[in-house]
Parts: C-alpha cells; sequence; structure tokens
C-alpha cells in the first residue's frame, strides 16, 4: 500500500503511548487529510476511528489465525525480536504461561471494539463470541491469514494497483538475523497442541467459522460454541505471574537448557 498508493491515500495507524492510551488505542495524530485517505491499516483500529471519516463508506477487513498456530507465530516473532536486542531466550511453558487465554477474540474486543477490561471481564465467553461474530458480520472481508494473496487481489482491483507485493519480514529471514531456529507446530506434543485449542476454544470456533469467509460474511453461520468456562479472571492472574517471569528469563536467560517444548518433549530449537 505504501508503495502502491500516494502518500495522502495510505495510512498506517499506529499504537498510541502515554496515559491517552486509556482513551484510545490508536494514534492519529499523523492522520493525513480523512478526505483523501483510502486505506487505513494497523492492529489498532478502534471503531471510534470511524468519527474521523463521516459520511463515507468504511469497509473493514481481517485475517485470522487459528490459536495453536498463533501460538507459535508469536512465539517465534518475540523470540527473533529479543534475540536482536541482546535478550535472552525463554522457554515455551513461560510464552504460553503469559499469554492472553483466546488472545485474538480478546484482541478484537478491546483493541477494535474498544471495551475496556472490567467489561470484557463481566461477559461470559458467549457473550465474547457473539459480540465479535456480529462484529466480523459486517466487515468486507475475513478469512484465514493463508488467503494473504486472495485478499491482496481483491483490493488490488478494488483500488486500481498491482496485487503483486515482494514478502518481507519473512520469519526466515529474521530468524537467520537474530541466529534463532524457528519452533514449527510440529514440534509440539499433540496433546500440547489439542490442549491449546481446548483452552482457547473462542478463537478456535471463531476460526473455524471465519477461515474461509473471504466477502460473503453477512451469510456465515457461526460455528456452536461449546458450553465451556475460560475462567477470564483466573487466566489473567496466572498471566500475570509468567509475565513477570517472561520478563526475568528473557533478561537474564533461562535456568533449563536448552529452551523447552512443553510437557518435556526432547526436540527444542537450537
Amino acid at each position: 500500500m505504501a508503495l502502491s498508493l500516494p502518500q495522502s491515500a495510505y495510512h498506517r495507524m499506529k499504537k498510541r503511548r502515554g496515559l491517552g492510551r486509556f482513551v484510545t488505542r490508536y494514534d492519529c495524530s499523523d492522520l493525513p487529510d480523512s478526505r483523501a485517505a483510502r486505506v487505513v491499516s494497523g492492529h489498532f483500529l478502534g471503531i471510534s476511528v470511524d468519527r474521523l471519516f463521516e459520511r463515507r463508506l468504511i469497509k473493514r477487513s481481517l485475517l485470522l489465525r487459528d490459536p495453536a498456530s498463533h501460538f507459535v507465530s508469536y512465539y517465534n516473532y518475540r523470540m527473533t525480536r529479543y534475540l536482536s536486542e541482546g535478550m535472552q531466550p525463554y522457554g515455551v511453558e513461560v510464552a504460553y504461561g503469559a499469554m492472553q487465554r483466546n488472545f485474538i477474540t480478546h484482541y478484537i474486543l478491546k483493541n477494535f471494539l474498544e471495551l475496556t477490561w472490567t467489561q470484557i471481564a463481566s461477559l461470559s465467553d458467549q457473550d465474547k463470541y457473539d459480540l465479535v461474530n456480529a462484529f466480523l458480520s459486517t466487515f468486507w472481508f475475513v478469512g484465514d491469514y493463508q488467503l494473504c494473496d486472495d485478499f491482496l487481489g481483491a483490493l488490488g482491483d478494488r483500488l486500481g494497483i498491482s496485487a503483486s507485493a515482494r514478502p518481507h519480514n519473512r520469519l526466515t529471514e529474521l530468524a537467520r538475523g537474530a541466529g534463532w531456529t524457528p519452533l514449527t507446530l510440529d514440534l509440539l506434543p499433540d496433546d500440547v497442541v489439542a490442549g491449546i485449542r481446548a483452552e482457547n476454544t473462542i478463537d478456535q470456533k471463531l476460526w473455524e467459522t471465519w477461515h474461509d469467509a473471504r466477502h460473503d460474511t453477512s451469510a456465515v453461520r457461526p460455528v456452536a460454541l461449546d458450553r465451556t468456562t475460560s475462567g477470564f479472571v483466573g487466566s489473567e492472574v496466572s498471566r500475570f505471574v509468567n509475565q513477570i517471569l517472561r520478563r526475568m528469563q528473557r533478561r537474564w536467560g533461562s535456568f533449563e537448557a536448552p529452551v523447552p517444548v512443553m510437557h518435556g518433549d526432547p526436540t527444542a530449537p537450537a
């Protein structure tokens, strides 16, 4: 987008810093003329951004990932980032413990629908699932992250630009620069992968519902959510403890070597 569109037509919204982040998660201070903007992207596009584009039709798009592969991808991203900054790797157990359960669902509720932590904590799993499904049903394009090329093709047709983009920021390149051997999903034991899916059932059902939707969002019928409870507040307390441990290990290293895979699987990244 940045290479193919005029500067005034494309803007990537950044995360807001300081106390202002408690008002909105996005920073629109350097947003160009909203009348000229054609595409706005980023991880922090709350619904309140709509007021900046009054009387304009807004078409939202989102690519999703299933919880198991998302965890592995997020773990590799953090490892390449921290190692490139001279920090230490930490174990998969700590990484998973420090990650919010149903991360993707809660990310959408917090950063896109702009609900507070208290509001999210008051919702049942079914309420969260219903809210996110209703929100996604209004989107222009939703699908699995592997449909990225399909999405770029549709967006390119609409904007009148080439849909051929040179891949960059790829894991292989980042890992090579950081000296990190990426963890892959097949290295995790089957019971661990099944456990991740079970503990993140909202995200799993969300992905099953939307992974192949593309443009047909209004016709999607959500997969039934299992009648389970994720224990949001309790998992948040456990996450806080693991976040402290994660911070310690990335600064001073893990007491275990090599970086462990869950449940003592002997196969581990170097």
